[in-house]
């Protein structure tokens, strides 16, 4: 009777819990398809003919500290007091996304990591999580007498670091039609496509707009200039961001990239700059070299997350 899920901008994924306490038989449902986070769970609960849940875990793609919980790419919008009465729950834990993302990175196997960029890192010390999917995911771990503690918080909506002059290009480029432009302005579906209108722009290009899988088969299989340079471009401010999480939380034990769209580009990133544009950071440079970047590959990491969130 212990349910978890994973909500993004895009999927809601649920599953129960077995006798080991581990995700079992997970279902993923479109967000679309559904009114609300209620009307989701009754229809997982149904297809996998499930007893009424008593405790709850979901991992969502937005700020989880308030009671209102508001998606902020999805239309979403739920009390977890009106839902914990809704289904009678005993316990209730909502977390943001990637809080239920970095507690699954201690229990993946070596099945679900990719290897990008070795190096010896710094046992004992905190990790880093980051991944761009619909949104951009920002956590970390810290390690505290044999355990560790996710932080949560929203990192993927920092200000975006601009480093040589085709970065601030790009920015000025964006502000002049966002406003602001956050690091999930770039590292995101929706980033790979406004980088891609910036990039076109830049360079005097007349394109049509493209969806994020449109330059990502673009730039692989039709080996298209400006979906290459997308990409490519992509991978540097991956790096930026990356770096700054590793300075800003001590993360010098690692680096992990989930979401989605990092398995897709997993070869591309590693003859990438990520790792230069990472370790750029002036008189650290050294320290970052040694700082090992790995790709998650697992399926459904963040209901592993709320599986040890749940058993903690």
């Amino acid at each position: 009777m212990q349910l978890v899920g994973d909500i993004g901008g895009t999927n809601a994924r649920f599953a129960w819990l077995d006798e080991n306490g581990n995700p079992h038989a997970p279902l993923t449902l479109a967000v679309r398809d559904y009114p609300d986070i209620g009307s989701a769970i009754r229809d997982f609960v149904a297809r996998t003919d499930g007893p009424a849940p008593r405790e709850f875990a979901v991992a969502v793609a937005c700020p989880a500290m308030a009671d209102e919980i508001k998606f902020t790419n999805n239309p979403w919008v739920f009390s977890k007091t009106a839902l914990t009465a809704e289904f009678g729950l005993e316990r209730l834990v909502v977390v943001n996304d990637f809080t239920g993302l970095a507690m699954s990175v201690p229990f993946l196997g070596s099945d679900d990591l990719i290897t990008l960029f070795d190096g010896p890192g710094r046992p004992g010390q905190p990790l880093a999580v980051i991944g761009a999917g619909t949104g951009l995911g920002v956590s970390g771990l810290l390690p505290h007498a044999g355990h560790w503690i996710p932080v949560q918080g929203e990192g993927g909506h920092v200000s975006l670091p601009a480093v040589d002059d085709l970065d601030y290009e790009i920015v000025k480029f964006l502000t002049m039609e966002l406003g602001r432009v956050s690091a999930e302005r770039i590292l995101s579906g929706m980033g790979i496509e406004n980088l891609y209108r910036a990039l076109g722009a830049i360079n005097g290009f007349d394109v049509s707009p493209k969806t994020a899988a449109e330059v990502v088969e673009g730039a692989l299989v039709g080996k298209d200039p400006l979906c290459l340079a997308v990409l490519d471009r992509f991978c540097l401010f991956m790096g930026s961001v990356a770096g700054d999480l590793v300075l800003t939380l001590g993360a010098f034990d690692g680096v992990f990239i989930g979401g989605g769209i990092g398995p897709r580009i997993a070869d591309f990133m590693k003859q990438s700059g990520l790792k230069d544009r990472m370790i750029a950071k002036g008189r650290f440079r050294d320290l970052m070299n040694d700082v090992p970047v790995r790709l998650m590959t697992a399926q459904y990491p963040a209901l592993l997350g709320c599986a040890k969130i749940l058993s903690a």
